[in-house]
């Protein structure tokens, strides 16, 4: 009886087993041939796609590309405007070139001025008459603005002032004096020096022509001379030096 007991108990668990082993393995093979099953139909898992619906309200707003745009243009004046910046403005190459120029002049101007100081030197007392200096003490040669000061420009001295008049201008002698230089001087053009005095002359530069000859004397306010641009210049005017023992010395303080 004992025995028939243990026989039952034995044969329940090897039936409890056996059912357990064959479900592990029923489900091992269903897993299996899932597997054999996608593998032999060729088909991959695929990724979940980006929803392309805008994100909602409480979402970091996207970035956006702004062109830039002339004012006045339009979307397509941009690549011409990136350009034209690449380009140097033509007014700043043009402002180059005259600056250029200018200092050219100087240079002939400065060169000019050792051979008048030279002729000065050696001409004597041509006319040697009472002038009154310092306020009052020169008459202007002629009426116009004062376009360019007495003083140093780039390094240079610009050793007398630039008075703006049309061509034709008649130029007058700033006070009594003989005409110790009368002729082409190099950067100064048609030029003409008036001795005042041992120590005083003035000159005149870029005539277009002369109205006194070398040795003349001429009163104050007596033509000498007509306005224009012969020479190193810029333009229809009066360059006017003053000097004083053989140096070029700022006009301002005779008139």
């Amino acid at each position: 009886m004992l025995l028939g007991a243990f026989a039952l108990v034995a044969l329940v668990v090897v039936v409890a087993l056996a059912t357990g082993s064959f479900g592990s393995s029923s489900s091992s093979s269903t897993k299996q041939s899932t597997s054999e099953e996608i593998r032999l139909d060729g088909s991959q898992p695929t990724r979940p796609r980006r929803s392309s619906q805008p994100r909602p309200a409480g979402d970091a707003p996207q970035p956006k590309v702004v062109k830039v745009t002339r004012p006045g243009g339009n979307a397509d004046d941009a690549q011409a405007a990136a350009e034209d910046e690449e380009e140097p403005p033509a007014r700043v190459l043009k402002d180059n070139a005259e600056l250029r120029r200018q200092l050219s002049d100087l240079k002939a101007l400065e060169a000019a001025r050792r051979r008048v100081a030279r002729q000065l030197a050696s001409l004597g007392a041509i006319y040697d008459g009472p002038v009154r200096l310092g306020a009052g003490g020169l008459a202007w040669p002629l009426s116009g603005p004062v376009v360019s000061p007495f003083g140093q420009r780039w390094g240079r001295l610009h050793a007398g002032i630039d008075i703006a008049a049309r061509a034709g201008t008649v130029i007058h002698a700033a006070a009594d004096g003989g005409v110790a230089i009368r002729g082409p001087v190099g950067g100064y053009g048609n030029y003409v020096c008036v001795q005042h005095n041992r120590r005083l002359t003035t000159c005149y530069a870029h005539l277009s022509r002369f109205l006194v000859e070398r040795g003349d004397v001429v009163r104050q306010g007596e033509p000498i001379g007509l306005v224009g641009c012969t020479g190193r210049c810029f333009g229809d005017h009066l360059h006017f030096e003053t000097w004083v023992g053989g140096r070029p010395t700022d006009p301002a303080p005779f008139f």
